[in-house]
């Protein structure tokens, strides 16, 4: 009888403990790594690289666009981001380094953009699109209509 009890205290101890105590067994006593605090951290977490390597890339005068799409195509090629950045040095176009390695123009640029904007490197008035003229040519009559029965005595309504 002793060794029944003591196998469904096993059983119940070994599947109802996670169950139960979920939050204890996640990290084993680790602490997250530290939030990145600056752009370059963001990207190189992003990527997976050590963050001298997008400060090394800052310093040749890349700016944080310009980052991101070279270890974008570094890391599509299974390039070295120096490798893709002396073709950039040589002259090349992003459309050229792209073709030359089978990236769509356009998806490369969709992915820089949606990158910019997780690493935070994008300002907020950046992400908001510019209206058509239309909208602006309707908003200026709205407004003209607004300032005249404003202006207009009450009587003359």
């Amino acid at each position: 009888m002793e060794k029944i009890e003591l196998r469904l205290i096993l059983f119940l101890w070994i599947f109802l403990t996670p169950i139960l105590f979920p939050a204890s067994l996640g990290g084993w006593g680790r602490k997250p790594p530290p939030e990145p605090k600056t752009v370059e951290e963001r990207i190189a977490r992003q990527f997976h690289i050590e963050e001298s390597i997008v400060f090394g890339l800052e310093e040749r005068g890349y700016g944080t666009e310009e980052v991101i799409k070279l270890l974008i195509v570094a890391t599509a090629t299974s390039k070295r981001a120096d490798e893709i950045s002396i073709l950039r040095e040589e002259g090349m176009g992003w459309e050229e380094i792209a073709k030359r390695y089978g990236i769509e123009m356009e998806t490369l640029d969709e992915e820089t953009q949606k990158l910019l904007s997780e690493v935070g490197a994008v300002k907020q008035e950046e992400l908001i699109e510019e209206k058509p003229e239309v909208e602006l040519e309707i908003e200026k009559e709205l407004r003209k209509k607004l300032e005249i029965e404003k202006t207009e005595p009450d009587e003359l309504r």
